[in-house]
């Protein structure tokens, strides 16, 4: 049996996030000269608007490209479609990119992976830094059939537009987008580094299919061999890779 509390709560959290309860505001006496409803409205009105502050920090590159109107309308529909489900404010947002992908942006047909993009830095943002092997470490223990395991704190993006320059814009900088600045699909590696510094790395084609067999748990030489990399392209990447801390372990 669901306790009187329980329904009182149920009530507020559906009048916090949609349409208000008709049967809880009745219950409810406004405070000073507000009435029942707009008491409650009050809820619905700071709900809404903490979650789109909460989205407005998050996607922040996604609010410059949208504009205020058009992103704060996203925001509203989003909240009352997916309501929270975390104490943690930080924790929302995780379906925005999907939830834009899905809302026509005629001007800006990238904003979806941007929203990915912005989200994944969060995730780094907020993740603790893993404890790496180092280039003379990963030097001893590899061998051609080793397979990699990367460290938490790194993750691969495939994107279908080019959106690094687009977030990294600056805040200042008005000149319109055009199709050259998104046109064209972008694979990133995004990793945070010892000193808790988030890199970003443009990856070129042959690089990322590298990066892909090894994240699939293909061999170093099975990957190398699948790609077009040349010998001398081939040791610098792989110089990277051990440099940038990525590699928690070789099987």
């Amino acid at each position: 049996m669901v306790s009187p509390l329980r329904i009182l709560q149920q009530q507020l959290t559906k009048s916090a996030i949609g349409e208000a309860d008709s049967d809880f505001v009745a219950t409810v006496y406004g405070g000073g000269s507000l009435t029942s409803a707009e008491a409650v409205a009050v809820y619905h009105d700071g709900y809404s608007a903490r979650m789109s502050e909460s989205l407005g920090e998050t996607f922040e590159a996604c609010w410059r490209v949208l504009g205020d109107e058009d992103f704060l309308d996203a925001c509203k529909m989003f909240c009352r479609s997916v309501p929270s489900t975390s104490h943690n404010l930080s924790d929302y947002g995780f379906s925005f990119p999907d939830f834009l992908l899905n809302r026509s942006q005629a001007h800006a047909p990238f904003i979806a992976d941007l929203a990915r993009l912005e989200w994944a830095y969060k995730e780094l943002f907020h993740a603790a830094p893993h404890k790496a092997l180092t280039a003379e470490q990963l030097s001893v223990a590899v061998k051609p059939n080793s397979v990699f395991v990367f460290g938490p704190a790194v993750k691969f993006l495939s994107f279908n537009h080019s959106v690094v320059n687009i977030w990294k814009r600056d805040r200042s900088d008005a000149t319109p987008l055009s199709r050259s600045d998104w046109d064209g699909p972008q694979q990133v590696l995004m990793y945070k580094g010892a000193n808790h510094k988030i890199f970003t790395r443009i990856l070129a084609a042959p690089e990322a299919s590298v990066i892909t067999s090894l994240f699939n748990g293909i061999s170093l030489e099975s990957a190398l061999a699948s790609s077009s990399l040349d010998e001398s392209a081939a040791r610098n990447f792989f110089t990277f890779i051990s440099q940038s801390g990525l590699i928690v372990e070789v099987r």
